[in-house]
């Protein structure tokens, strides 16, 4: 597959932090874990800054932890059924912008109900269509908000290559460069439609998860205080989080990241593996208000040009300088983000 090259000049247009106003599309696997809707709610409620014009369900399965840690399942809330994940995250945001008192006719739509199975072959949906429309129809540029597994906009950029001179994806994906690897549920889902990603040369705001995103975490007090009872879906999105902050989950979760987004980190050996004589203290990353964040302000976002990386078919990173640039998100200032959402979640009219 051939793709359009952009000129140095136009990547760098495209690439510097977005001012103004904004034309955005977010795609999402919105009813997996608990952050996907409040990235949506986010967006949906910053319309100074972002004009949310569709937003794609996109597919997730657990079945990726499950082939990583060699089992049947794991032991955190989410299915293992890929064509349950699209239809459970389509409904869920039908249902979260029922709760904003939005209109969802002509911008919700279904995305692919599987992965890719080759890097020429798009899989065809009603999200990837569509995105292809209104990239055309864009008078500049769309922002592509991106917090699943890259599917559907793979399938879109393979669907016409002429998109990505007016596109702009902003992923939450993968780790830092320097990590060991770069396994993350995001990016290693689909790994053909990751690399696509990655390959096409469209440009870029990649949001590297664990010591950037990671940042992002709160805790049930704090999301207690400052959303629950202010609106409805405030404390929707309070509870969906709260209710899940028992020791046991808070336990799994720190053995599902020690296996996986953490493995490599040490050389302790069997003893690594983070344990506690006492109590947890639970806390929830909140990972896809990261993109939303950069979108609204990128100063709270630092970031810079690197040469985009290959991604390789173990799920790891392989740097080549002479590559087309991308933007690296470095990190991110936590209160500034929480503390916008919060003011926007609490003085919903809903």
């Amino acid at each position: 597959m051939k793709f359009p090259i952009l000129t140095e000049e136009e990547r760098k247009i495209r690439l510097a932090p977005p001012r103004g106003k904004v034309q955005v599309v977010i795609d999402s696997d919105t009813y997996n874990e608990v952050d996907d809707q409040f990235a949506i709610a986010y967006a949906l409620l910053s319309p100074e800054r972002l004009q949310v014009d569709a937003i794609y369900a996109a597919p997730f399965s657990s079945d990726f932890f499950a082939r990583l840690l060699k089992t049947d399942g794991v032991a955190i809330p989410m299915t293992g059924n890929l064509q349950e994940g699209l239809e459970l995250s389509y409904k869920e945001i039908l249902k979260l912008m029922g709760m904003l008192g939005m209109n969802t006719e002509g911008k919700v739509f279904r995305g692919s109900s599987q992965y890719m199975s080759s890097k020429d072959q798009p899989v065809d949906s009603d999200a990837a269509r569509d995105l292809v429309k209104r990239v055309h129809e864009c008078e500049d540029v769309l922002y592509v908000v991106a917090i699943g597994e890259i599917t559907n906009i793979a399938s879109a950029i393979l669907m016409d290559p002429e998109i990505i001179k007016k596109m702009v994806i902003v992923w939450l994906a993968g780790q830092p460069l320097y990590w060991p690897h770069a396994i993350e549920f995001n990016l290693g889902q689909d790994v053909l439609a990751s690399q696509t990603i990655l390959d096409s040369g469209v440009p870029l705001v990649l949001v590297p998860c664990m010591s950037v995103a990671s940042y992002l975490s709160v805790s049930g007090p704090e999301l207690e205080a400052n959303l629950k009872g202010r609106s409805k879906v405030g404390t929707y999105l309070s509870d969906t989080v709260t209710r899940q902050m028992s020791q046991q989950m808070a336990q799994n979760w720190l053995d599902l990241f020690h296996q996986t987004y953490c493995a490599g980190l040490d050389d302790y050996g069997e003893d690594g593996a983070p344990t506690t004589n006492t109590m947890l203290s639970p806390t929830r990353i909140i990972w896809d208000i990261s993109t939303v964040a950069y979108m609204i302000n990128p100063t709270w976002c630092p970031s810079a040009l690197v040469p985009t990386p290959y991604l390789t078919d173990d799920i790891r990173w392989a740097e080549d300088k002479k590559r087309h640039p991308m933007r690296l998100v470095r990190f991110i200032y936590r209160d500034a983000v929480f503390g916008d959402m919060f003011s926007k979640l609490q003085n919903n009219p809903e």
